[in-house]
């Protein structure tokens, strides 16, 4: 019959040192066989408040109780109970601290899934928006990124010809079965508009960000091993 270990109350078997695993791993991390948890271990983390108490230690703990951030139960002890699991904390006051007084319950006006919804009917609102004008986003996606209109990108595509600016070739670059134009080359710094490049040139200059001093020593690089 195996024996049994040797902490007083411990009926489980000796695995080594006369102690059963449990006991052996707590002397070897610990240096004693005592219980490292607190009396509330796993109580806490089931309790509904505990998120919301998570979330304020970790956001607000300079206006929080001092009470609440060392003390969970202290908080569960002065805020009311919550009405579901849904709800979140607010506080009625917002530039006051948090406090018993200042603060309250609030549950969603929508759900997760009426939210899912509207966020998959608007992706498809969006795409087939795109499909009937594409003109138009185009125009608003060059004002939002660069500050220019879809007439200058015309423009600009025309003067040079339909091809990138550095290797003077068409763009041949295909994404989900449809080639794309020509990027929009600006300066990062500035935000300047430059000129209208092909994928590989905007990504070349792009990952020798955009230097000078960078773009002269890789061609005398090149030329070194000619």
């Amino acid at each position: 019959m195996p024996q049994k270990c040797h902490t007083v109350g411990c009926n489980e078997p000796a695995i080594a040192k006369g102690l059963c695993d449990k006991h052996r791993k707590r002397l070897e991390r610990h240096g004693h066989t005592e219980p490292t948890r607190s009396e509330d271990w796993g109580k806490r983390e089931k309790h509904p408040a505990y998120k919301a108490w998570c979330g304020l230690v970790r956001y607000h703990r300079l206006k929080i109780p001092t009470e609440w951030l060392n003390d969970f139960w202290s908080f569960v002890k002065s805020i009311p109970e919550k009405p579901s699991e849904k709800a979140r904390a607010f506080r009625p006051r917002p530039s006051k601290p948090w406090s018993s007084d200042n603060f309250y319950w609030k549950e969603p006006r929508t759900t997760v899934e009426k939210r899912a919804d509207r966020a998959a009917y608007m992706r498809e609102w969006l795409r087939a928006s795109r499909a009937a004008d594409p003109d138009y986003h185009k125009n608003q996606d060059l004002q939002k990124l660069y500050g220019i209109t879809l007439d200058w990108y015309k423009e600009q595509h025309a003067k040079q010809g339909g091809v990138c600016a550095i290797c003077s070739k068409p763009e041949t670059a295909v994404i989900h079965g449809k080639q794309v134009s020509l990027a929009v080359d600006h300066c990062h710094d500035t935000g300047k508009v430059r000129a209208l490049l092909c994928t590989s040139c905007n990504r070349g200059i792009g990952m020798l960000k955009h230097n000078r001093d960078l773009l002269q020593k890789a061609i005398a690089y090149l030329e070194t091993y000619v």
